[in-house]
């Protein structure tokens, strides 16, 4: 199946998951929380995902997942909270900017479903006839649970009272900050792409970090988390942000440098001379 048909198909699927969601939503927000009302909807969508990713045979269908559900779940929270103030309208523009971004740039680098991530790939490799299972548990329901968590803090603050706006503004531009440098990023990487296949990119915001795409997704993530101490510090506010750190850092930053270390013999430099993360190289003489 070409591009354009599997977009549309995908979209579609997509559609239907949000409809079972706000049918949820409406069938249980008398009987739970609002909290556990969208996460029952959350849970049930990404498993209508899963069905469908088992139907194309592949687990990337969910790879939207991660951008577009965010904005559904904040928008869908502003609105039974009937929350309509600057600090509502503040954070709900930050994460559908951040996730309008990240879902364009799936869009863009989609190749349709005869592509599916490399590191599904390696899962399928790895788990054989056991894949399917790890695909729910790991690749799909981890993820939804993950983003939820770190989508938290935004309840936490629609449901309490301000005490220091500052801390909504700094978070506000920290989430805009990690749409503007993922977009940098991420066009950066496609045009070194379409010029030099055997290179490890060197150039634009790539020559101070490894990888500044995952920083600008950490970014984010930080920036939600630093919106919720404009009422007071709460642990619980913290596990969305602790719990993407160890992700990016444990696990999708070591397997994707396992990757170009194979596939690129310049790698090994930019390890030894490019910041994995963090631009610290900014700041030496």
């Amino acid at each position: 199946m070409n591009k354009k048909n599997s977009l549309v198909l995908v979209t579609i699927e997509y559609l239907f998951a949000l409809l079972v969601g706000f049918m949820l939503y409406h069938l249980y927000i008398d009987n739970y929380s609002l909290v556990i009302t969208i996460l029952i909807a959350n849970i049930v969508m990404t498993t209508i995902i899963f069905v469908f990713s088992m139907l194309h045979n592949n687990s990337s269908v969910y790879d939207p997942y991660w951008s577009v559900i965010p904005i559904f779940i904040v928008f869908l929270w502003v609105l039974h909270l009937d929350v309509f103030n600057v600090t509502s309208i503040l954070i709900l523009f930050g994460v559908t900017i951040w996730g309008f971004r990240l879902t364009i740039n799936w869009v863009t680098d989609f190749k349709g479903f005869v592509e599916e991530d490399f590191r599904y790939v390696d899962f399928r490799n790895t788990f054989n006839r056991y894949y399917w299972f790890i695909s729910f548990l790991g690749i799909h329901m981890f993820p939804t649970l993950i983003v939820y968590l770190g989508l938290y803090p935004v309840y936490y603050i629609l449901t309490h009272n301000i005490s220091n706006e500052l801390f909504v503004y700094l978070g506000t531009v920290i989430m805009i900050l990690s749409a503007i440098l993922s977009f940098f990023s991420d066009s950066q990487l496609r045009e070194h792409k379409r010029n030099s296949k055997k290179e490890s990119i060197r150039s634009g915001v790539w020559k101070y970090s490894r990888h500044p795409n995952y920083l600008a997704e950490l970014m984010f993530w930080f920036g939600i988390f630093i919106a919720s101490l404009s009422i007071e510090y709460n642990s619980i506010n913290s596990l969305g942000i602790i719990g993407m750190i160890l992700l990016f850092n444990f696990y999708s930053i070591p397997k994707m440098e396992k990757r170009l270390l194979k596939s690129k013999n310049d790698y090994s430099d930019i390890v030894d001379n490019v910041p994995r993360l963090l631009p610290v190289s900014l700041f030496r003489n």
